[in-house]
């Protein structure tokens, strides 16, 4: 009976290790991606501990024990090739011991800041206290695929952000398929004034506002933030998003893991070629010869989601400007960086904070 559990229990996860490396083709499968690569190393322990009982019937289940771990441990290891090339932060005390010790504390609250009839939109707010001086701001549209999702995610990381000395404001916008873009860039602009108008009791900067979003709200970011300079933000940040719709739509194929065709036809509110106007406001890229804007673009190689393709082309639309850092982690899937103490939250949060402190903080 010893014998069978350990041998299932080294399918188990001898599957999860497969499954971390692969392009997943369904949701439940990209869970799993996202849990075996970002918590590896809590199973690559378990597989270091399944060393001594294998040894007891076979040396090569033993060293079948140490690849699994080898493979699990791969993502904080180049988390920490990353960090150390980059120059950003990463502890491998902090993956064994997650609890954050915030810089500042941050105090979290909910408020409308758009009612019409029966629609209404929030705004998520993380407020460093004991700050006496004006802070920078990050304006954040949420995920969802355009059709779901609410500005209350990610309180993990948003929080560990805010404890930096930065004001979050992650807010709602208004969902496909009843509201096809441009509604959600109307929606951007109203959070936009609704900060500016309540910067004072909020403690915030107006001239250091920094337009962020991630994988859906990362589109309606950097669509704005390019496409409505007199927004006025002093810089964007765009988290495994598709910053050009003409390539989400020839890239999204009917039946895949997000439906990507449905949504993004019920987003535009057709083709190319039956809504053009869309598409092009919808797509930062065509507006990067007419604004230059610090971006930050962080996204993972594994991401099954949403293609790493995008952000390549999106980095080389850019070119090599010194106020663009793009950051590909290999190992990334698709909400890499939600746990803040994971590879790819500990990089990301890292990223953001660095790129706030050069771009927002110094902003005139």
């Amino acid at each position: 009976m010893k014998l069978v559990a350990l041998l299932l229990a080294l399918i188990l996860l001898a599957l999860l290790a497969l499954n971390a490396w692969v392009m997943s083709p369904t949701r439940w499968q990209w869970q799993l991606q996202l849990a075996a690569t970002e918590l590896g190393h809590w199973l690559a322990l378990l597989s270091l501990a399944l060393i001594y009982p294998a040894l007891q019937h076979s040396r090569w289940l033993a060293v079948f024990c140490l690849l699994l771990a080898v493979v699990f441990f791969i993502p904080a290891f180049q988390a920490h090739r990353i960090a150390a090339s980059h120059g950003l932060r990463f502890s491998w005390l902090r993956l064994w011991k997650p609890v954050h010790v915030e810089k500042h504390q941050v105090r979290t609250e909910r408020r409308t800041f758009w009612r019409e009839g029966d629609e209404s939109l929030d705004v998520v707010i993380y407020r460093p206290l004991d700050v006496d001086k004006e802070l920078p701001c990050l304006l954040i549209a949420h995920t969802g695929g355009w059709d779901s999702g609410d500005p209350g995610e990610f309180t993990g990381a948003n929080t560990e952000l805010a404890s930096h000395g930065y004001v979050l404001c992650s807010y709602g916008y208004r969902l496909a398929p009843k509201h096809p873009w441009r509604a959600q860039a109307e929606d951007t602009r109203r959070a936009y004034e609704w900060v500016r108008t309540h910067a004072a009791e909020l403690g915030i900067r107006t001239n250091q506002i920094v337009l962020m979003g991630r994988s859906a709200g990362a589109q309606i970011a950097t669509a704005c933030a390019y496409g409505m300079p007199e927004l006025e933000v002093c810089a964007c940040i765009d988290v495994y998003g598709t910053p050009n719709m003409y390539l989400a739509r020839e890239w999204s194929v009917p039946n895949d893991i997000l439906d990507s065709l449905t949504l993004v036809r019920q987003y535009m509110g057709g083709d190319p070629h039956e809504v053009p106007e869309a598409y092009r406001t919808a797509s930062a890229t065509e507006f990067l010869d007419q604004r230059r804007l610090p971006t930050l673009i962080l996204h993972g190689t594994q991401d099954s989601l949403v293609g790493i393709g995008h952000s390549r082309r999106f980095h080389q639309r850019l070119g090599g400007h010194e106020e663009h850092c793009f950051i590909e982690m290999p190992w990334g899937t698709h909400g890499m960086d939600f746990f803040p103490a994971t590879p790819g939250g500990q990089l990301s949060i890292s990223a953001i904070e660095r790129f706030m402190e050069r771009f927002a903080r110094s902003a005139p």
